[in-house]
């Protein structure tokens, strides 16, 4: 019992969705009862978060309701385990700032989840090109995809910190330093402002998270993709 409900999305799902429920509610009371600016700013952060966190993790139970798509019980949980971590740990309960780390270790692993999800949506397309219209999508292509597309998603939310830090400095003189642009660096080896280098140490992380799993699975692919060859070969000789 305890087994099937540790692989059940729902599960992760009903668990994650409810502390992101108490998150936005104590947001919204820090809104109504806070007298400092910084706090209802801070508070006001929160709920948008909040609301992003479960949006994001409805999106797997809106696809299957919605298109009928199914993703494997490992990818889905994977995924809603990383947005919980990523927004309601690292962003409204401040692990990027309070445990050394933890960004760039959520930035690979992003590379990571991202990459999975890609490929999974590939192979459900894979098979649904090659059971209808009989025709079969190369192991380069699902990988070149996959890998471009991780790292496309990896860019825009890149986009998002820099517009994020820039709207909230120019309405509220509060930024959210997103960039860790007000923070110093100690390097002797990179001459850029801290914020630079946290943006492209991200994106190289996140790149190289992609990067392993594109590689492994072009492996599996094209190991699968010869024997499918093989077999089709012998089965023209009989």
């Amino acid at each position: 019992m305890k087994k099937k409900i540790l692989r059940n999305p729902n599960a992760y799902y009903y668990l994650f969705v409810s502390i992101a429920l108490l998150e936005l509610i104590a947001s919204v009371l820090g809104i109504i009862l806070n007298t400092s600016r910084t706090s209802r700013d801070n508070a006001i952060n929160n709920v948008f978060l909040s609301l992003l966190a479960i949006s994001l993790m409805s999106v797997p139970r809106y696809l299957k309701t919605k298109f009928n798509v199914t993703f494997k019980n490992s990818v889905e949980i994977l995924v809603l385990v990383f947005l919980f971590i990523s927004i309601v740990l690292g962003f409204i309960q401040e692990f990027y700032i309070t445990i050394r780390g933890f960004d760039k270790l959520v930035h690979t692993v992003s590379g990571i989840v991202i990459s999975l999800v890609a490929l999974e949506a590939v192979t459900i397309y894979a098979h649904y090109i090659s059971n209808n219209k009989k025709q079969v999508i190369p192991a380069l292509f699902i990988i070149a995809f996959s890998f471009t597309f991780t790292v496309s998603l990896l860019l825009l939310w890149e986009f998002y910190e820099f517009a994020s830090d820039t709207l909230t400095f120019i309405f509220t003189q509060n930024p959210t330093n997103m960039q860790r642009y007000l923070w110093s660096n100690p390097s002797e080896i990179f001459p850029q402002g801290y914020g630079l280098l946290d943006t492209m140490v991200d994106l190289i992380l996140g790149t190289l998270g992609a990067a392993v799993v594109s590689i492994v699975a072009f492996i599996f692919l094209r190991r699968t993709e010869k024997k499918q060859l093989h077999q089709s070969i012998n089965h023209e000789n009989n």
